[in-house]
């Protein structure tokens, strides 16, 4: 009996030891497959690394097409040049620039060119030059000469040079007014009279044709007639038409 059971003990433990044995190579072939398994995940997570930090001007095209190998390729992305639009755009607003400073110029030439222009806009000759025929004064109730044209003109408007010229003086007279001279091309000196006090220009200022000058105010002399600019003209000394002027 005491054998019996000894023999007993001893397959018993046999057969304890086959299971461990069994159970470790069970262990160890899993820990292998995790293994391979691990590396396999590591590879690819660093090869897609790669592919990711590759230039974004480069794609790299997928050479495993239905198991079929070909040569890998890659696919040109073409890459804005946004520094040559900057050039584009900066050279266009020098243009544009150099344009408008041309363009100011070019006005401003053609503001000095010496066209005549008329000493006020819209008004019309309500007495002529006549430094011959006496002509009948409203203002004084007798007949005299005329030595300048009368044009008329609402008080206030803006009186302009009707050319180019230089102021020579600006003065007080007690029949003609406030009174701005200005010497023109050609030999022509105007004298502007019937102005408001405080006038636009200066003596010895450079005025342009169509330049204001002044305002229209009083002609003392001439204070009954409807309100008007009355201007005279000189050349060598005499009077002359104004009207040759402009």
């Amino acid at each position: 009996m005491n054998d019996r059971n000894e023999y007993e003990e001893k397959k018993s433990a046999k057969n304890n030891t086959g299971f461990y044995i069994a159970l470790a190579i069970c262990i160890v072939t899993i820990a292998a497959a995790a293994w391979t398994t691990y590396g396999s995940v590591t590879e690819y997570r660093q090869k897609t690394a790669e592919e990711t930090s590759s230039p974004a001007s480069e794609v790299k095209v997928n050479n495993d097409v239905s198991g079929q190998k070909y040569e890998s390729s890659v696919a040109q992305i073409p890459v804005k040049d946004e520094s040559s639009e900057i050039s584009v755009e900066e050279s266009s607003s020098e243009q544009s620039v150099e344009s408008s400073i041309q363009e100011s110029v070019l006005v401003s030439e053609v503001s000095k060119v010496d066209d005549p222009t008329q000493p006020v806009e819209k008004g019309t000759i309500i007495k002529i030059f006549s430094p011959k025929n006496p002509i009948k004064s409203n203002t004084t109730s007798d007949w005299r000469t005329h030595h300048g044209i009368d044009i008329s003109a609402k008080n206030g408007t803006a009186v302009h040079a009707v050319r180019n010229g230089t102021v020579k003086s600006v003065y007080n007279d007690p029949m003609l007014g406030n009174v701005i001279c200005i010497e023109h091309s050609g030999g022509y000196t105007a004298y502007y009279c019937g102005l408001t006090e405080t006038p636009v220009v200066r003596e010895g200022n450079t005025v342009y044709s169509g330049d204001t000058i002044g305002y229209i105010d009083i002609v003392p002399f001439e204070v009954l007639d409807e309100s008007h600019l009355h201007l005279e003209v000189k050349k060598d000394g005499e009077y002359v038409d104004p009207t040759k002027l402009f």
